[in-house]
């Protein structure tokens, strides 16, 4: 089988030089296309001379009219196929494509016999050009895509609907098909149980080019959920032409039209429907790539030898589709050796090297990333692609300071997806490699110093990175946080989190510990809470609800933290919140609404569920979210600041956000005076001014 392999390959290289230049992903995809074409280009040849036999024209020139109609239909429904997902190994997953055009072929051959066939061989000839015109269009590939899809179509399809006229009419039944006794309905149902069982030894041929190509063989239980996965289409679907075609029988041409853009209209929702699911899909399957790297970053050694090896694990299948390249810049300092291991890391190694103007260009823009729309990439034609160049950031030896240490790059060929659905996920990849780089320069720094002191301020240093590099500006909002340790790692924090929709996510947490374990509990909190609100935007409960999961799975410690975690839409002031056992949140409209608990804080227990509220936010309306460093502050008498001194400052009027913030802030300082502050404080404060 490997010596087939080789021959199919070398045969399928001769033919089409150029693929060599191609992406290795879209070579493996060519030479699956052509293993098709090569096992089942006979069955197309038998099934035009099949046709052109049985073919009379006369019926297609009394029927040109309604054939043409149904002609555009069927052209219509194989434009927007629905695609279901069938796993065929752990390695290959098989995108099950269809269309209810199968409903309306098996119509038209019962109502007009084998002769209406050619209205698929057309369908399929023009669905084969205009999906060779478009990759024609964008690569410097001749279009043996397009070949591929004309083989299968014309030939497979047009075969099985052949076998159905085929015992249709050697079991009695006659065109147009009619049914007025129950004995008339056995030649059709005989027919469509043919049409489902072909496929069996059919498809047979595919799958074994598959195992050809992957070098895997197939078992019986993944051939039989292949092929059921057709059968149980077809046997879902085809059944229904057959009272289609009665109805055309019977003379009620408008009905008979009717339920023909009927199917139409159900097919497209199946098939906008498959695409949210697909979209859905590649989203949930990043987000949980991330998470298994975030996990594995921490569990790594913390002088970051191994960085470029995990990076490769975990990243190969993130854009299976695309060309990725992670690039770390070279570190000189002097007296220093490199915190780090310098590397470029491709997942498409046959790819060209990035230029060094396009790394030079990111580490000297403002912004943190860059996107260039209608880019023409490697094997391209003509600007079509999207390319991504993403910083890696870092804090320096003084916090206030953010390096640029290296870059994500990425080149995307045209999709569904937009910019803006996937650049959110390599700012979060950017974002665990930068923290990963930052441990590995604390860990270096530690090491020379030999000083616990030193140690924790890097470490805080590292949690200052996973704040907001930024408050969130916005035209009828206006917001302020800050963060102020009481030692020099921190177990509060806040976070904004963008969401889709015009939406922002609020989030102030607090470990109900000290120190250096409470700071590692915060950022696996903090990670997990962030990708939970990602994944699912409209319900804050559930996204705790997940979070704790992973928290009592991931963890074996007696900490846990609580959380306030609240979804804003900016364009309508409506909040919707979840208090995880934290401080009340206190919502300012004249009067003050407290937001209070609706469950116990997250890593207590297994199989908890957290209630949400949802409130309105008016113009001029304030929310005050905040830890329990702040109303717990003590001075030297033991004092406590308190709930009421800190709503007194926030009722009075400021000119923005920052203001009240500050205000507060100064007021807790003044109270304590030199007292030594022995909880975090963590303070943020969003107004809503239009």
């Amino acid at each position: 089988m490997h010596q087939l392999t080789q021959q199919l390959r070398q045969l399928t290289y001769q033919l089409f030089p150029n693929l060599r230049e191609q992406s290795i992903n879209r070579q493996e995809a060519a030479h699956i296309a052509m293993t098709y074409i090569y096992f089942l280009f006979p069955f197309l040849i038998v099934s035009a001379v099949w046709l052109w036999l049985v073919t009379d024209w006369s019926v297609l020139a009394d029927n040109w009219g309604i054939l043409l109609f149904l002609l555009f239909l069927i052209s219509v429904l194989d434009q927007r196929p629905f695609v279901l997902p069938i796993s065929l190994t752990d390695k290959i997953t098989l995108p099950f494509s269809t269309s209810l055009s199968s409903l309306l072929s098996v119509t038209i051959l019962l109502i007009f016999g084998p002769s209406a066939l050619w209205l698929i061989w057309i369908a399929g000839l023009g669905l084969s050009l205009r999906a060779g015109w478009q990759d024609g269009r964008q690569h410097n590939l001749p279009y043996f895509f397009a070949l591929n899809k004309f083989v299968q179509w014309n030939g497979t399809t047009i075969f099985f609907l052949l076998i159905l006229a085929t015992v249709f009419s050697w079991t009695g039944g006659t065109f147009p098909f009619e049914a007025t006794s129950l004995a008339d309905w056995l030649p059709a149902i005989l027919g469509v149980l043919a049409l489902s069982l072909a496929p069996v030894i059919i498809f047979y041929l595919p799958t074994w080019s598959i195992t050809i190509q992957s070098g895997q063989p197939l078992n019986r239980q993944t051939f039989f959920q292949l092929i059921g996965g057709g059968i149980l289409l077809s046997a879902l679907t085809v059944p229904f032409g057959l009272p289609l075609a009665l109805v055309y029988d019977a003379q009620n041409l408008p009905l008979f039209i009717s339920l023909c853009l009927a199917v139409v209209f159900t097919n497209m929702l199946a098939y906008f429907l498959s695409q949210f699911n697909m979209l859905t899909q590649t989203r949930s399957k990043e987000l949980r790539t991330l998470e298994n790297l975030g996990e594995t970053l921490i569990t790594a050694p913390a002088d970051g030898s191994t960085l470029e090896e995990t990076l490769g694990q975990h990243l190969s299948n993130l854009f299976s589709s695309d060309h990725l390249v992670v690039h770390l810049f070279p570190e000189v300092t002097a007296g220093k050796d490199p915190a780090w291991p310098t590397f470029t890391l491709q997942t498409a190694v046959n790819w060209p090297p990035v230029p060094e103007e396009l790394w030079q260009r990111i580490r000297n823009a403002e912004e943190n990333n860059l996107v260039d729309r209608d880019v023409q990439l490697p094997g391209q034609k003509s600007p079509s692609g999207h390319r991504f160049l993403v910083k890696i950031l870092i804090s320096g030896e003084e916090e206030a300071v953010v390096r640029c240490v290296g870059a994500l790059y990425l080149q995307r060929s045209p999709s569904r997806r937009t910019p803006g659905q996937v650049l959110p996920t390599l700012q979060e990849l950017a974002s665990q490699i930068g923290s990963a780089l930052y441990r590995a320069q604390t860990h270096q720094e530690t090491l020379q110093s030999q000083k616990m002191a030193q140690e924790l301020a890097f470490a805080g240093r590292i949690q200052q990175s996973f704040l907001p590099n930024a408050i969130p500006q916005h035209p009828n909002w206006d917001f302020a946080a800050t963060l102020i340790p009481a030692r020099q790692t921190s177990g509060d924090f806040y976070d904004f989190v963008p969401l889709e929709n015009g939406r922002l996510g609020l989030i102030v947490a607090d470990v109900a510990d000290k120190g250096t374990g409470a700071a590692l509990y915060m950022a696996l909190s903090r990670t997990l809470i962030r990708t939970y609100a990602m994944q699912f935007p409209d319900a804050p409960g559930r996204a705790l609800q997940l979070a704790n999961e992973r928290i009592l799975t991931d963890t074996e410690s007696d900490q846990f933290v609580t959380v306030f975690y609240g979804v804003l839409d900016l364009a309508n002031g409506r909040f919707t919140y979840a208090n995880a056992g934290h401080n009340p949140t206190f919502h300012l409209n004249g009067s003050v609404q407290s937001l209070t608990k609706t469950g116990i804080p997250l890593g207590m227990f297994e199989g908890m569920d957290w209630q949400q509220e949802t409130i309105q936010i008016g113009v001029g309306d304030s929310l005050i979210l905040y830890s329990d460093g702040v109303p717990e502050a003590q001075n030297k008498l033991q004092e406590e600041f308190g709930e009421e001194r800190m709503l007194a400052i926030a009722q009075q009027k400021f000119a923005n956000a920052v203001a009240c913030q500050n205000a507060i802030a100064d007021a807790v300082h003044q109270f304590v005076e030199d007292a030594p502050q022995f909880d975090d404080i963590t303070l943020m404060v969003a107004t809503r001014i239009k």
